[in-house]
């Protein structure tokens, strides 16, 4: 009789060890890829092929000459302003900017939290005022894509609206993407980013690498012609070689002159800010900053540059193509 009861104790401590170590490798693979798990790109699967043996549909021109996409899009992003994101504001704050420029560590106020998660009732930390810096961690790929269980970065983009909760939200298109950023508001001493002319029907990421945001007029074969030696286009010579595209082209009306920090003639774009003085007095803060307009098109008026008493000492004299 206690052999049996032995027995069947012994059978109960089997099945019972048994269904833990099951339960246990279906939630280990059950558990999505946190942001600190693949805060590193160096970590990321990006293009990886997938569990059947075929080929993951996302191809770029690194992918193209048999280059790892992922050594491409981590060297893009290295050279970018996305590596070299956090800023303050006049105040020595950062969380109003890190919105964009340190979104792993900002945290929104509940107000900001979409609805279907307020039906939780739990309240969010308040906002800290500055972020040290050795918590920076820049605009990185979880940002923009979101990560299979496995911690696979996947092709498609989608938004990482609350970082805390680890919730993106869909996007239409890579515009909608960059524009959670690069948006047209009048943000102090920043660029407005207003795409019109012959270029409104573009996606950003037709002139734009979606890992390094310079750019040439030149990309994609586009405006091949401008280079022509057999068809020279009259301004596209050895006195406009610090001339960009846009201080010529910009259809907006924007002022036009030399970067005071490279030199390169381009446009500024004006910007305006309401600034609260105690609580009902305001002033108005505005000024420009040189950013390339977006407004681009093929007329060009020289008289922006080449007009009479210019401080840039330019010729007055001049061919309109």
């Amino acid at each position: 009789m206690n052999r049996t009861r032995i027995g069947q104790w012994i059978l109960i401590v089997s099945l019972l060890f048994a269904m833990v170590l099951v339960a246990g490798c279906q939630s280990s693979g059950d558990q999505p890829a946190s942001s600190n798990q693949v805060s590193e790109a160096t970590d990321m699967n990006i293009g990886s092929t997938s569990n059947s043996g075929e080929e993951s549909e996302d191809s770029d021109s690194g992918e193209a000459q048999g280059l790892d996409p992922l050594v491409v899009a981590q060297q893009e992003w290295e050279i970018s302003a996305h590596a070299s994101s956090f800023v303050t504001d006049s105040e020595g704050n950062n969380n109003a900017c890190a919105r964009c420029h340190a979104p792993n560590n900002w945290m929104p106020t509940l107000e900001d939290i979409p609805e279907s998660c307020q039906a939780c009732k739990f309240e969010l930390p308040v906002p800290p005022s500055f972020i040290q810096e050795s918590e920076w961690q820049h605009v990185l790929c979880l940002y923009c894509h979101e990560a299979d269980k496995k911690g696979n970065i996947q092709p498609e983009v989608s938004w990482l609206e609350i970082p805390a909760l680890e919730e993106y939200s869909e996007v239409e298109s890579h515009s909608e993407l960059c524009l959670k950023c690069h948006n047209t508001e009048n943000v102090p001493e920043h660029g407005q980013v207003v795409v019109d002319s012959g270029h409104i029907d573009m996606q950003c990421t037709e002139c734009h690498s979606p890992h390094n945001t310079t750019t040439t007029c030149m990309n994609g074969d586009c405006h091949s012609e401008v280079l022509s030696d057999t068809d020279q286009i009259l301004g596209h010579d050895d006195d406009h070689k610090d001339v960009s595209c846009a201080a010529c082209h910009d259809n907006a009306g924007w002022d036009v002159g030399p970067d005071p920090e490279t030199g390169i003639w381009t446009t500024f774009s004006p910007w305006s800010h309401e600034v609260m003085i105690g609580e009902a007095d305001s002033i108005l803060q505005s000024g420009t900053i040189p950013f390339s307009s977006h407004d681009i098109g093929l007329e060009v008026n020289c008289e922006r540059c080449h007009f009479s008493g210019n401080p840039w000492e330019l010729t007055e004299s001049v061919e309109i193509p």
